[in-house]
Protein backbone atom coordinates (compact mmCIF):
# COMPACT_ATOMS: atom_id res chain seq x y z
CA UNK A 1 0.00 0.00 0.00
CA UNK A 2 1.01 3.62 -0.60
CA UNK A 3 2.87 5.55 2.10
CA UNK A 4 0.57 8.52 2.74
CA UNK A 5 2.15 9.96 5.87
CA UNK A 6 4.30 12.61 4.16
CA UNK A 7 1.41 13.81 1.97
CA UNK A 8 -1.02 14.12 4.88
CA UNK A 9 1.61 15.96 6.94
CA UNK A 10 2.13 18.39 4.08
CA UNK A 11 -1.59 19.00 3.81
CA UNK A 12 -1.91 19.60 7.56
CA UNK A 13 0.92 22.15 7.38
CA UNK A 14 -0.73 23.93 4.47
CA UNK A 15 -4.14 24.05 6.14
CA UNK A 16 -2.62 25.51 9.30
CA UNK A 17 -1.57 28.59 7.28
CA UNK A 18 -5.03 29.30 5.83
CA UNK A 19 -6.57 31.09 8.81
CA UNK A 20 -9.18 28.37 9.33
CA UNK A 21 -11.28 27.80 12.44
CA UNK A 22 -10.85 24.04 12.10
CA UNK A 23 -9.73 21.37 9.66
CA UNK A 24 -9.47 17.60 9.24
CA UNK A 25 -7.53 15.20 7.01
CA UNK A 26 -9.04 11.73 6.47
CA UNK A 27 -6.94 9.11 4.64
CA UNK A 28 -7.88 5.60 3.49
CA UNK A 29 -5.27 3.25 2.08
CA UNK A 30 -6.53 -0.19 1.08
CA UNK A 31 -5.97 -3.25 -1.07
CA UNK A 32 -8.57 -5.77 -2.15
CA UNK A 33 -8.96 -9.15 -3.82
CA UNK A 34 -12.10 -10.63 -5.37
CA UNK A 35 -12.25 -14.15 -6.79
CA UNK A 36 -15.42 -15.60 -8.30
CA UNK A 37 -15.67 -19.22 -9.43
CA UNK A 38 -18.10 -20.72 -11.93
CA UNK A 39 -18.05 -24.46 -12.67
CA UNK A 40 -14.63 -24.78 -11.11
CA UNK A 41 -13.03 -22.08 -13.25
CA UNK A 42 -12.08 -18.52 -12.33
CA UNK A 43 -14.84 -16.25 -13.64
CA UNK A 44 -13.73 -12.99 -11.98
CA UNK A 45 -10.32 -12.05 -10.59
CA UNK A 46 -9.74 -8.50 -9.38
CA UNK A 47 -6.71 -7.39 -7.38
CA UNK A 48 -6.73 -3.71 -6.46
CA UNK A 49 -4.93 -1.02 -4.50
CA UNK A 50 -6.80 2.16 -3.60
CA UNK A 51 -5.79 5.31 -1.81
CA UNK A 52 -7.76 8.45 -1.15
CA UNK A 53 -7.86 11.54 1.00
CA UNK A 54 -10.66 13.89 1.98
CA UNK A 55 -10.44 17.27 3.67
CA UNK A 56 -12.95 19.14 5.78
CA UNK A 57 -12.44 22.71 6.89
CA UNK A 58 -14.42 25.32 8.80
CA UNK A 59 -14.08 29.07 8.32
CA UNK A 60 -16.48 31.52 9.93
CA UNK A 61 -18.93 28.65 10.49
CA UNK A 62 -18.86 27.78 6.79
CA UNK A 63 -17.87 24.15 6.03
CA UNK A 64 -15.75 23.13 3.07
CA UNK A 65 -15.09 19.64 1.70
CA UNK A 66 -12.79 18.24 -0.98
CA UNK A 67 -11.30 14.85 -1.86
CA UNK A 68 -8.71 13.31 -4.14
CA UNK A 69 -7.58 9.86 -5.22
CA UNK A 70 -4.25 11.29 -6.43
CA UNK A 71 -1.74 11.61 -3.63
CA UNK A 72 1.19 13.37 -5.22
CA UNK A 73 3.08 16.20 -3.57
CA UNK A 74 2.27 18.49 -6.48
CA UNK A 75 -1.46 18.05 -5.89
CA UNK A 76 -1.39 19.40 -2.33
CA UNK A 77 -1.70 23.15 -3.10
CA UNK A 78 -4.59 22.57 -5.52
CA UNK A 79 -6.50 20.39 -3.06
CA UNK A 80 -5.99 22.83 -0.19
CA UNK A 81 -7.15 25.80 -2.25
CA UNK A 82 -10.13 23.81 -3.48
CA UNK A 83 -11.39 23.06 0.02
CA UNK A 84 -10.74 26.59 1.30
CA UNK A 85 -12.57 28.09 -1.67
CA UNK A 86 -15.45 25.68 -1.07
CA UNK A 87 -15.83 26.96 2.50
CA UNK A 88 -16.30 30.50 1.20
CA UNK A 89 -19.21 29.39 -0.99
CA UNK A 90 -21.29 27.43 1.55
CA UNK A 91 -23.91 28.61 4.02
CA UNK A 92 -22.91 28.94 7.68
CA UNK A 93 -23.65 25.96 9.90
CA UNK A 94 -23.07 26.64 13.61
CA UNK A 95 -23.18 22.95 14.46
CA UNK A 96 -20.25 21.76 12.34
CA UNK A 97 -17.30 20.79 14.50
CA UNK A 98 -14.47 18.32 14.96
CA UNK A 99 -13.82 15.97 17.89
CA UNK A 100 -11.02 16.78 20.30
CA UNK A 101 -8.60 14.03 21.33
CA UNK A 102 -10.07 11.76 23.98
CA UNK A 103 -8.45 11.44 27.38
CA UNK A 104 -8.99 7.69 27.01
CA UNK A 105 -6.58 5.47 25.13
CA UNK A 106 -8.20 4.06 21.97
CA UNK A 107 -9.12 0.40 22.50
CA UNK A 108 -6.96 -2.26 20.89
CA UNK A 109 -9.11 -4.54 18.75
CA UNK A 110 -8.14 -7.96 17.44
CA UNK A 111 -9.05 -7.31 13.81
CA UNK A 112 -5.90 -7.67 11.72
CA UNK A 113 -4.81 -10.97 10.17
CA UNK A 114 -1.03 -10.77 9.87
CA UNK A 115 -0.99 -14.08 7.98
CA UNK A 116 -3.34 -12.93 5.22
CA UNK A 117 -0.56 -11.54 3.00
CA UNK A 118 1.48 -14.69 3.56
CA UNK A 119 -1.28 -16.94 2.22
CA UNK A 120 -0.64 -17.71 -1.47
CA UNK A 121 -3.21 -16.56 -4.01
CA UNK A 122 -3.59 -20.18 -5.09
CA UNK A 123 -4.91 -21.16 -1.67
CA UNK A 124 -7.50 -18.38 -1.83
CA UNK A 125 -8.60 -19.54 -5.28
CA UNK A 126 -8.94 -23.05 -3.84
CA UNK A 127 -11.11 -21.66 -1.04
CA UNK A 128 -13.49 -20.14 -3.60
CA UNK A 129 -13.54 -23.42 -5.52
CA UNK A 130 -14.17 -25.26 -2.26
CA UNK A 131 -17.16 -23.02 -1.56
CA UNK A 132 -18.75 -23.97 -4.87
CA UNK A 133 -17.90 -27.64 -4.40
CA UNK A 134 -19.37 -27.69 -0.88
CA UNK A 135 -22.71 -26.47 -2.18
CA UNK A 136 -22.82 -28.87 -5.12
CA UNK A 137 -21.83 -31.92 -3.08
CA UNK A 138 -24.31 -31.29 -0.28
CA UNK A 139 -27.36 -32.32 -2.33
CA UNK A 140 -27.80 -33.76 -5.86
CA UNK A 141 -30.64 -31.31 -6.47
CA UNK A 142 -28.19 -28.40 -6.56
CA UNK A 143 -27.89 -28.02 -10.32
CA UNK A 144 -26.31 -24.58 -10.68
CA UNK A 145 -24.10 -22.22 -8.76
CA UNK A 146 -24.70 -18.69 -9.99
CA UNK A 147 -21.80 -17.22 -8.05
CA UNK A 148 -19.26 -18.42 -5.50
CA UNK A 149 -16.98 -15.64 -4.31
CA UNK A 150 -14.08 -15.01 -2.00
CA UNK A 151 -13.44 -11.35 -1.12
CA UNK A 152 -10.75 -9.78 1.04
CA UNK A 153 -9.86 -6.22 2.05
CA UNK A 154 -6.86 -4.89 3.92
CA UNK A 155 -6.98 -1.26 4.91
CA UNK A 156 -5.59 1.56 7.02
CA UNK A 157 -7.65 4.54 8.14
CA UNK A 158 -5.94 7.67 9.46
CA UNK A 159 -7.51 10.87 10.80
CA UNK A 160 -5.78 14.12 11.79
CA UNK A 161 -7.42 17.37 12.81
CA UNK A 162 -6.46 20.83 14.01
CA UNK A 163 -7.11 20.06 17.70
CA UNK A 164 -4.28 17.52 17.79
CA UNK A 165 -6.32 14.41 17.07
CA UNK A 166 -4.04 11.89 15.38
CA UNK A 167 -5.48 8.39 15.08
CA UNK A 168 -4.94 5.37 12.86
CA UNK A 169 -5.92 1.72 12.69
CA UNK A 170 -5.33 -1.29 10.42
CA UNK A 171 -7.84 -4.01 9.70
CA UNK A 172 -8.49 -6.99 7.48
CA UNK A 173 -11.81 -8.48 6.40
CA UNK A 174 -12.43 -11.67 4.42
CA UNK A 175 -15.76 -13.01 3.25
CA UNK A 176 -17.42 -15.73 1.23
CA UNK A 177 -20.78 -15.60 -0.51
CA UNK A 178 -22.67 -17.95 -2.77
CA UNK A 179 -25.96 -18.24 -4.65
CA UNK A 180 -27.21 -21.64 -5.84
CA UNK A 181 -30.17 -23.08 -7.70
CA UNK A 182 -31.92 -26.30 -6.65
CA UNK A 183 -34.07 -28.12 -9.22
CA UNK A 184 -36.48 -31.04 -8.86
CA UNK A 185 -39.48 -32.15 -10.94
CA UNK A 186 -39.68 -28.90 -12.89
CA UNK A 187 -39.38 -26.76 -9.74
CA UNK A 188 -36.43 -24.45 -9.17
CA UNK A 189 -35.51 -22.45 -6.08
CA UNK A 190 -32.63 -20.16 -5.15
CA UNK A 191 -30.58 -20.32 -1.96
CA UNK A 192 -27.76 -18.14 -0.67
CA UNK A 193 -25.45 -17.60 2.27
CA UNK A 194 -22.73 -15.23 3.37
CA UNK A 195 -20.05 -15.20 6.02
CA UNK A 196 -17.23 -12.89 7.06
CA UNK A 197 -14.40 -12.57 9.55
CA UNK A 198 -11.28 -10.44 10.13
CA UNK A 199 -9.31 -13.71 9.98
CA UNK A 200 -8.93 -16.05 7.03
CA UNK A 201 -8.70 -19.13 9.26
CA UNK A 202 -12.14 -18.42 10.74
CA UNK A 203 -13.96 -18.22 7.41
CA UNK A 204 -16.03 -21.42 7.15
CA UNK A 205 -16.51 -21.85 3.41
CA UNK A 206 -17.89 -25.40 3.66
CA UNK A 207 -20.60 -24.23 6.05
CA UNK A 208 -21.52 -21.28 3.82
CA UNK A 209 -21.89 -23.56 0.80
CA UNK A 210 -23.92 -26.20 2.64
CA UNK A 211 -26.23 -23.60 4.19
CA UNK A 212 -26.99 -22.02 0.82
CA UNK A 213 -27.77 -25.43 -0.65
CA UNK A 214 -30.01 -26.32 2.28
CA UNK A 215 -32.01 -23.13 1.90
CA UNK A 216 -32.59 -23.76 -1.81
CA UNK A 217 -33.57 -27.41 -1.37
CA UNK A 218 -35.91 -26.66 1.55
CA UNK A 219 -38.06 -24.43 -0.70
CA UNK A 220 -38.66 -26.96 -3.49
CA UNK A 221 -42.37 -27.53 -3.99
CA UNK A 222 -43.34 -24.34 -2.17
CA UNK A 223 -46.98 -23.25 -2.27
CA UNK A 224 -49.11 -20.46 -0.80
CA UNK A 225 -51.31 -20.67 2.28
CA UNK A 226 -54.58 -18.92 3.00
CA UNK A 227 -54.72 -15.45 4.52
CA UNK A 228 -54.61 -15.50 8.32
CA UNK A 229 -53.21 -14.13 11.54
CA UNK A 230 -50.68 -16.67 12.74
CA UNK A 231 -47.74 -17.15 15.09
CA UNK A 232 -44.42 -16.92 13.29
CA UNK A 233 -40.68 -17.33 13.62
CA UNK A 234 -38.27 -14.93 11.94
CA UNK A 235 -34.95 -16.51 11.01
CA UNK A 236 -31.80 -14.54 11.94
CA UNK A 237 -31.23 -13.22 8.41
CA UNK A 238 -34.84 -12.02 8.15
CA UNK A 239 -34.77 -10.43 11.61
CA UNK A 240 -31.47 -8.75 10.69
CA UNK A 241 -32.98 -7.30 7.52
CA UNK A 242 -35.89 -5.87 9.49
CA UNK A 243 -33.53 -4.44 12.09
CA UNK A 244 -31.57 -2.68 9.32
CA UNK A 245 -34.75 -0.79 8.38
CA UNK A 246 -35.70 -0.08 11.99
CA UNK A 247 -32.17 1.17 12.76
CA UNK A 248 -32.78 4.35 10.76
CA UNK A 249 -35.15 5.47 13.50
CA UNK A 250 -32.29 5.47 16.03
CA UNK A 251 -30.19 7.94 14.02
CA UNK A 252 -30.18 11.43 15.52
CA UNK A 253 -30.26 13.07 12.10
CA UNK A 254 -33.62 11.42 11.34
CA UNK A 255 -34.98 12.28 14.78
CA UNK A 256 -33.97 15.92 14.39
CA UNK A 257 -35.73 16.02 11.01
CA UNK A 258 -38.88 14.36 12.35
CA UNK A 259 -38.28 11.25 10.24
CA UNK A 260 -38.19 8.60 12.96
CA UNK A 261 -40.97 6.33 14.18
CA UNK A 262 -39.41 6.64 17.66
CA UNK A 263 -39.50 10.43 17.89
CA UNK A 264 -40.32 11.57 21.43
CA UNK A 265 -40.47 8.03 22.80
CA UNK A 266 -37.26 7.77 24.81
CA UNK A 267 -37.96 6.14 28.17
CA UNK A 268 -41.16 4.50 26.88
CA UNK A 269 -41.95 0.78 26.74
CA UNK A 270 -42.33 0.57 22.96
CA UNK A 271 -41.37 -3.04 22.23
CA UNK A 272 -41.76 -6.40 23.95
CA UNK A 273 -39.76 -6.89 27.13
CA UNK A 274 -37.97 -9.69 25.24
CA UNK A 275 -36.36 -7.14 22.87
CA UNK A 276 -33.04 -5.47 23.58
CA UNK A 277 -31.12 -3.65 20.83
CA UNK A 278 -27.47 -2.64 21.05
CA UNK A 279 -25.15 -0.69 18.76
CA UNK A 280 -21.54 -1.66 19.43
CA UNK A 281 -18.62 -0.29 17.44
CA UNK A 282 -16.27 -2.51 19.46
CA UNK A 283 -18.10 -5.83 18.88
CA UNK A 284 -15.48 -8.60 18.46
CA UNK A 285 -15.10 -9.44 14.76
CA UNK A 286 -17.85 -7.06 13.70
CA UNK A 287 -17.96 -5.71 10.17
CA UNK A 288 -18.05 -2.11 11.47
CA UNK A 289 -15.72 -2.60 14.44
CA UNK A 290 -12.79 -0.22 14.87
CA UNK A 291 -11.28 1.80 17.71
CA UNK A 292 -12.89 5.05 16.53
CA UNK A 293 -15.50 6.32 14.10
CA UNK A 294 -14.94 8.13 10.80
CA UNK A 295 -14.28 11.51 12.36
CA UNK A 296 -12.17 10.32 15.30
CA UNK A 297 -14.61 9.87 18.19
CA UNK A 298 -13.93 6.66 20.08
CA UNK A 299 -16.32 3.82 19.39
CA UNK A 300 -18.48 2.55 22.23
CA UNK A 301 -21.31 0.21 23.14
CA UNK A 302 -24.67 2.02 23.15
CA UNK A 303 -27.83 0.34 24.45
CA UNK A 304 -30.70 1.60 22.30
CA UNK A 305 -33.47 -0.58 23.72
CA UNK A 306 -33.43 -2.41 27.05
CA UNK A 307 -36.19 -4.97 27.57
CA UNK A 308 -38.44 -3.02 25.24
CA UNK A 309 -37.76 0.45 26.69
CA UNK A 310 -36.15 3.05 24.39
CA UNK A 311 -32.88 4.10 26.03
CA UNK A 312 -31.08 6.34 23.57
CA UNK A 313 -30.10 7.23 20.04
CA UNK A 314 -26.98 7.48 17.87
CA UNK A 315 -24.99 10.67 17.27
CA UNK A 316 -22.04 11.94 15.29
CA UNK A 317 -20.36 15.24 16.14
CA UNK A 318 -22.73 17.38 14.04
CA UNK A 319 -25.98 15.96 15.43
CA UNK A 320 -24.53 15.92 18.95
CA UNK A 321 -23.66 19.62 18.71
CA UNK A 322 -27.29 20.37 17.86
CA UNK A 323 -28.33 18.99 21.24
CA UNK A 324 -25.28 20.14 23.20
CA UNK A 325 -24.27 16.58 23.99
CA UNK A 326 -21.45 14.18 23.17
CA UNK A 327 -21.07 12.00 20.11
CA UNK A 328 -21.78 8.28 20.56
CA UNK A 329 -19.03 7.50 18.03
CA UNK A 330 -21.40 6.90 15.12
CA UNK A 331 -19.90 8.93 12.30
CA UNK A 332 -19.64 6.88 9.13
CA UNK A 333 -18.65 7.59 5.54
CA UNK A 334 -19.45 6.34 2.07
CA UNK A 335 -15.75 6.26 1.18
CA UNK A 336 -13.80 9.47 0.74
CA UNK A 337 -16.19 11.21 -1.66
CA UNK A 338 -18.60 12.63 0.93
CA UNK A 339 -18.42 14.12 4.42
CA UNK A 340 -19.25 11.93 7.42
CA UNK A 341 -22.84 11.19 8.41
CA UNK A 342 -24.42 9.53 11.41
CA UNK A 343 -24.93 5.78 10.99
CA UNK A 344 -25.01 2.48 12.82
CA UNK A 345 -21.93 0.41 13.62
CA UNK A 346 -22.74 -3.19 14.60
CA UNK A 347 -26.42 -3.08 15.60
CA UNK A 348 -27.94 -6.26 16.93
CA UNK A 349 -30.45 -8.01 19.14
CA UNK A 350 -28.57 -10.07 21.76
CA UNK A 351 -29.19 -13.77 22.23
CA UNK A 352 -32.15 -14.96 24.24
CA UNK A 353 -32.73 -18.28 25.98
CA UNK A 354 -34.38 -20.51 23.33
CA UNK A 355 -32.44 -22.73 20.96
CA UNK A 356 -33.71 -22.62 17.36
CA UNK A 357 -35.12 -26.15 17.75
CA UNK A 358 -36.98 -25.11 20.91
CA UNK A 359 -38.55 -22.17 19.11
CA UNK A 360 -39.76 -24.40 16.27
CA UNK A 361 -41.01 -27.15 18.56
CA UNK A 362 -42.94 -24.57 20.62
CA UNK A 363 -45.00 -23.60 17.57
CA UNK A 364 -48.13 -25.71 17.23
CA UNK A 365 -48.85 -24.11 13.86
CA UNK A 366 -47.46 -21.09 12.06
CA UNK A 367 -44.98 -19.70 9.53
CA UNK A 368 -41.20 -19.68 9.75
CA UNK A 369 -40.28 -16.69 7.59
CA UNK A 370 -37.07 -17.37 5.65
CA UNK A 371 -37.25 -14.58 3.09
CA UNK A 372 -38.80 -11.14 2.66
CA UNK A 373 -39.09 -9.58 -0.78
CA UNK A 374 -39.24 -5.82 -1.19
CA UNK A 375 -38.39 -4.82 2.38
CA UNK A 376 -36.89 -1.59 0.99
CA UNK A 377 -40.46 -0.46 0.26
CA UNK A 378 -41.35 -0.36 3.97
CA UNK A 379 -42.06 3.12 5.34
CA UNK A 380 -39.13 3.96 7.64
CA UNK A 381 -41.05 6.80 9.31
CA UNK A 382 -44.42 5.20 10.07
CA UNK A 383 -43.03 1.66 10.27
CA UNK A 384 -45.76 0.25 8.03
CA UNK A 385 -44.82 -2.60 5.71
CA UNK A 386 -46.41 -4.99 3.24
CA UNK A 387 -43.87 -7.22 1.53
CA UNK A 388 -43.59 -10.56 -0.19
CA UNK A 389 -42.56 -13.51 1.95
CA UNK A 390 -41.46 -17.13 1.78
CA UNK A 391 -40.75 -19.73 4.39
CA UNK A 392 -41.69 -23.05 5.95
CA UNK A 393 -45.06 -24.00 7.39
CA UNK A 394 -44.75 -25.39 10.90
CA UNK A 395 -47.27 -27.83 12.34
CA UNK A 396 -46.89 -29.78 15.54
CA UNK A 397 -43.47 -28.27 16.07
CA UNK A 398 -42.10 -29.49 12.73
CA UNK A 399 -41.65 -28.05 9.23
CA UNK A 400 -44.21 -29.76 6.97
CA UNK A 401 -44.01 -27.87 3.65
CA UNK A 402 -42.41 -24.77 2.11
CA UNK A 403 -44.44 -21.62 1.52
CA UNK A 404 -44.19 -18.87 -1.09
CA UNK A 405 -46.55 -16.61 -3.01
CA UNK A 406 -47.68 -14.86 0.18
CA UNK A 407 -47.12 -11.47 1.77
CA UNK A 408 -46.80 -10.28 5.33
CA UNK A 409 -47.97 -6.88 6.51
CA UNK A 410 -48.10 -4.79 9.63
CA UNK A 411 -46.02 -2.24 11.50
CA UNK A 412 -42.49 -2.65 12.84
CA UNK A 413 -43.43 -1.36 16.28
CA UNK A 414 -46.26 -3.88 16.50
CA UNK A 415 -43.99 -6.61 15.15
CA UNK A 416 -41.36 -6.07 17.85
CA UNK A 417 -44.10 -5.66 20.45
CA UNK A 418 -45.28 -9.17 19.57
CA UNK A 419 -41.89 -10.87 20.13
CA UNK A 420 -42.42 -13.53 22.79
CA UNK A 421 -39.26 -15.62 22.34
CA UNK A 422 -35.66 -14.91 21.36
CA UNK A 423 -33.24 -17.55 20.09
CA UNK A 424 -29.63 -18.33 20.91
CA UNK A 425 -28.47 -18.23 17.27
CA UNK A 426 -27.34 -14.61 16.86
CA UNK A 427 -25.76 -14.08 13.44
CA UNK A 428 -24.62 -10.95 11.64
CA UNK A 429 -25.41 -10.20 8.01
CA UNK A 430 -23.32 -7.11 7.43
CA UNK A 431 -23.72 -4.43 10.08
CA UNK A 432 -26.93 -5.83 11.59
CA UNK A 433 -27.44 -9.07 13.46
CA UNK A 434 -30.16 -10.96 15.27
CA UNK A 435 -31.10 -14.39 16.57
CA UNK A 436 -34.35 -16.13 15.62
CA UNK A 437 -37.43 -14.30 16.92
CA UNK A 438 -40.79 -15.88 17.77
CA UNK A 439 -43.72 -13.58 17.00
CA UNK A 440 -47.05 -14.18 18.76
CA UNK A 441 -49.10 -13.02 15.76
CA UNK A 442 -48.26 -11.98 12.21
CA UNK A 443 -50.62 -10.97 9.40
CA UNK A 444 -50.13 -13.29 6.39
CA UNK A 445 -51.84 -12.41 3.13
CA UNK A 446 -52.21 -15.47 0.92
CA UNK A 447 -54.96 -17.31 -0.92
CA UNK A 448 -58.51 -16.05 -0.46
CA UNK A 449 -60.77 -18.48 1.41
Amino acid sequence: MTDTSSISSSIMDSLSNEGLDGYEVYVVNSSGLTIEIKDGDIDVFVNSDDVGISLRVLKEQRPGFAFSTKLLAGDVPRLVQQVVHGASATDPDPFVGFPVPSAQTPPQLDQFDHDLYKTPIGEKIDMARGLEAAAKSSDPRIKKVRKAAYVETTGTVTIHNHSGLDLSYDRTLVSGNIMVVAEDGGNAEIGWDYGFSPFLGRLEMDSIGATAAGRAVSMLGARPVRSMQTPAILTPWVASDILSVLSASFLADNLQKGKSMLLGRIGEQVFSSHVTIVDDGLYPGGMASSPFDDEGSLHQRTVLVSEGVIQGFLYDQHTANKENRGSTGNAGRHGIKAPPWVGITNSYIPNGSFTPDELVSSLEEGLMVTDLIGLHTADPISGDFSVGAAGLWIKGGKAVFPVKGVAVSGNFIDLFSNVDGVGTDLAFYGKTGAPSLRISTLNVVGLDD
